[in-house]
């Protein structure tokens, strides 16, 4: 059955019967694939990355976003943009450097020169082309269609008419403002990056990111450690404490747009305002201090959510933002239906102590790097599930878990053990593939 007609169903929800099901060829099938390329990839904004990468006039980073080759850069104005990685005379790739300081690319083909600017320098022949070859600039580096930043993080979108970031964004755009204001000055990305593959589908990455309901069942070992690490001081009973509450606090919910945030209580400790005894006395007096000026600033409620609550964001289709016991910020690629490249950077406050930032790295680390206590549990999980998709006949995975709502999920909210954000994702995900949901200016 093709795609295009209108009783294929990838998305099945029932409320009646409070089943929400997927069906697993979304996981796996090559059609599937090259429609989300066309439909999500090439019409959804996408994060390229943020404007402090680029600190000074002639930074850049290279970077495959939505399977095409981009080269972000600060030119010698001081204006950041984004342009199509490839030559305009042959195709070749023009920067092969994964970052960089450069006034020029030179394509190391013919030596055709651009500048940071993305304009045609030279064509480093003697003869032979027309003076006016490129007088209306099409020989120039191929700017991205669309480029705009929220708080400094930066998309692109290959779609001309979508609407803009701020619309897109949505709801997300607090949850945002809540990992920026943890800063006095602003946020940063801080030097190195974990990059990855898995074989699983980029979906599946995605549901883990801010799936609650794994916590204590995949991650033992993680819980095991912090109460080692508890023990002998007053907190050594929180770890039984907060698995025991978890689903009572915090809350999984729906931020438009196929946008999804988990806020939860685990005491891990934070660096941006939450001291544990586990952290060191000395790290007491600074981390309280940050914490009465959110207050002061944001009032104690918010500042209370900024600095005690873990959010774990996702920003539809392919970025999330873990603000756990710190910030990661995590860039999914889609490479085929079942393998995928991530990118990890660790995110935090400019103007933090070298005591506050060696804590948050290691807690970056710790957890979420490719050898942490967290990150390897996941990948296993995930590339049995692709490995099960592909290998048995069982056409649907169950996602109905909180599902007793009537209305869009996508605005909604729920415990945060259950699975109302998958719900949400999946919606916006359905609409967009079927071509419901257009994410075009009228």
């Amino acid at each position: 059955m093709a795609l295009e007609d209108p009783q294929w169903a990838l998305v099945q929800a029932d409320p009646e019967k409070r089943s929400f099901r997927v069906h697993r060829s979304a996981y796996k099938s090559q059609e599937i694939f090259e429609r989300e390329k066309a439909l999500i990839f090439g019409k959804c904004w996408l994060y390229l990355g943020h404007g402090s990468e680029l600190n000074k006039k002639g930074d850049f980073v290279t970077r495959r976003v939505g399977g095409r080759d981009i080269i972000f850069i600060r030119d010698k104005s001081g204006e950041i943009g984004a342009f199509f990685n490839t030559c305009t005379h042959r195709g070749a790739k023009v920067c092969r450097e994964r970052n960089g300081n450069a006034r020029n690319f030179s394509c190391p083909y013919h030596g055709w020169v651009f500048s940071s600017e993305g304009k045609l320098v030279t064509t480093n022949a003697n003869g032979g082309y027309g003076e006016d070859l490129n007088a209306d600039g099409h020989l120039d580096l191929r700017r991205v269609p669309r480029l705009e930043n929220y708080r400094n993080f930066y998309f692109i979108n290959y779609n001309p008419n979508a609407i803009s970031l701020h619309d897109y964004l949505a709801g997300a755009r607090d949850a945002i403002d809540a990992v920026c204001d943890q800063a006095e000055t602003e946020q940063v990305i801080l030097s190195g990056e974990h990059s990855y593959s898995i074989r699983a589908n980029y979906k599946l990455l995605v549901e883990n990111s801010y799936d609650g309901y794994h916590l204590v069942s995949v991650h033992a070992s993680y819980f095991d450690h912090l109460r080692d690490q508890f023990a002998g001081t007053p907190a050594a009973s929180m770890i039984d404490d907060t698995i025991a509450s978890y689903n009572t606090r915090g809350a999984a919910r729906g931020l438009g747009m196929g946008h999804a945030v988990l806020d939860s209580y685990v005491p891990t400790g934070r660096p941006v305002a939450q001291w544990l005894p586990s952290m060191g006395a000395h790290l007491k007096a600074p981390i309280e201090a940050r914490r009465a000026q959110l207050i002061a600033r944001y009032g104690e409620e918010r500042a209370d959510y900024i600095a005690d609550t873990q959010k774990n964001l996702v920003i539809f289709p392919n970025l999330v933002i873990n603000d756990i016991m710190s910030i990661t910020v995590r860039y999914i690629e889609p490479e085929a239906p079942d393998f995928i490249k991530v990118t990890a950077w660790a995110m935090g406050p400019a103007e933090e102590s070298e005591e506050l930032r060696a804590m948050r790295l290691d807690q970056f680390v710790s957890f979420l790097g490719p050898a942490g206590f967290g990150s390897p549990d996941d990948i296993e999980m995930l590339e049995i599930c692709q490995d099960a998709a592909q290998h048995t006949p069982v056409e649907w995975s169950e996602l109905s878990k909180g599902m007793d709502w009537t209305d869009d999920p996508r605005t909604l909210s729920s415990a945060p053990d259950n699975e109302l954000q998958m719900q949400a994702y999946w919606t916006q995900w359905d609409r967009v593939i079927r071509g419901i949901e257009k994410l075009e200016r009228e």
